[in-house]
Parts: C-alpha cells; structure tokens; sequence
C-alpha cells in the first residue's frame, strides 16, 4: 500500500436502494486521522483524495452503461 493512503475502500450494494457505492473504512492509527470528544476528524492525503476520485468515476461510468 503507499505509505500515503491510510484508507481502503469497498464497493458495496446499498441493501435499501440497491444502488452501488463506495464506503471507506479508516485506520484510526493513521497519522491524519484523529478522535477527540467531538467525534472523528479526517484530513485525507493528496493520494487519498485521487484514489476516492477514481473509484467514484469507475461507479460513475458503470452508471452510465
């Protein structure tokens, strides 16, 4: 994995609309990824950034055919 992307995504079926999507699952030991007692913060990395724009233009384009 690059040492740049603390994420891993999955494409899933919503069970209530039956459309896809993408959900992200974080590692909360990652260095931009922090909790404090407001909830969870996340300041995604350019190459975090690139790859949700990637798998969400692949569910795009599926869309489309």
């Amino acid at each position: 994995m690059d040492k740049n992307i603390h994420i891993k995504l999955e494409i899933g079926r919503d069970p209530t609309t039956g459309k896809l999507g993408v959900i992200t699952r974080f590692d909360p030991n990652a260095p931009n990824f922090t909790k404090d007692e407001d909830g969870f913060t996340w300041h995604p990395t350019s190459e975090e950034r690139e790859l949700l724009n990637e798998a969400l233009e692949m569910i795009s384009k599926k869309k489309s055919i």
